[in-house]
């Protein structure tokens, strides 16, 4: 991050608690789990909570920010930015394809599930609401694209991956 972004970072930015946020989502995740008759069904309605999320922080940045990426591949810069500034923390990588149809960021120190494990729920995508703050994002700018949760740490991965694809 450059001097901007840190000057950016440290007075522009709202903060959180990390704490607050933490509890916050274990318990709307609690509420899912209790609510729904499957895994498919919480992972469906966490993206369409983070859809809405992102459709949130996306007329927030565009209401402070002008500029925007204009090709898809350049979303990586874009996204990495936001997740920086929305969780203060940097993906640990973001990995563009040769063709540019695909993007991965992976974290590993994931702050939503952060200290969380779960033996029971195969196929569970905890952090899932990344991959819905990601499609808001490429709807709302214009781009024919999916993203999914590869993998999580809360389920016991190394890392948690979000794999954006691009429509051809």
């Amino acid at each position: 991050m450059g001097i901007k972004g840190k000057i950016a970072w440290s007075f522009m930015t709202d903060k959180v608690s990390k704490v607050l946020f933490q509890a916050s989502y274990r318990e709307m995740m609690n509420l899912l789990m209790a609510g729904s008759g499957s895994v498919e069904e919480i992972n469906r309605k966490m993206k369409q909570i983070g859809f809405k999320v992102g459709e949130t922080l996306l007329m927030d940045y565009a209401d402070r920010i002008r500029e925007h990426a204009g090709e898809f591949a350049e979303f990586a810069s874009t996204l990495g930015l936001a997740y920086k500034v929305n969780s203060g923390q940097e993906f640990t990588k973001i990995w563009v394809s040769d063709d540019e149809q695909t993007i991965k960021f992976t974290d590993a120190n994931c702050p939503i599930c952060a200290g969380v494990e779960i033996t029971d729920m195969p196929g569970l995508q905890y952090c899932n609401i990344v991959s819905g703050v990601f499609d808001a994002v490429m709807e709302l700018r214009g781009f024919k694209a999916d993203s999914f949760q590869e993998s999580c740490k809360a389920l016991g991965d190394d890392v948690c991956t979000w794999t954006l694809r691009k429509y051809l």
